[in-house]
């Protein structure tokens, strides 16, 4: 899903969308160079974008698996907690010695 050609047509668009103020001032608002130069970097940094909020979407799923996960582990370990506590609190029961037979 996250493939290197993503990452590369999102740069190449980023910087044709930086170039175009360029473009525009060299070859004019209105020319087709400009107006190339801009559809094309629009484009692919539309398409690099829409992947990374994919890629973000499906990571903060994981994370949020992830994060209850773990919620459950720290109830477990205060229930236990908990209990040796309550354990420690209790009186100790006298021992008392075997009975001779």
């Amino acid at each position: 899903m996250f493939e290197l050609e993503y990452l590369v047509a999102f740069g190449i668009g980023a910087g044709l969308v930086a170039l175009t103020p360029v473009a525009a001032s060299v070859a004019g608002r209105e020319s087709a160079i400009t107006k190339g130069i801009s559809g094309a970097g629009r484009g692919l940094t539309k398409q690099g974008l829409k992947l990374g909020l994919v890629v973000s979407s499906k990571f903060s799923g994981l994370f949020s698996g992830i994060k209850s996960g773990l919620n459950e582990v720290g109830e477990s370990f205060g229930d236990i907690l908990a209990e040796a506590k309550a354990d420690l609190a209790e009186p100790k029961a006298s021992i008392k010695p075997a009975a001779k037979s």
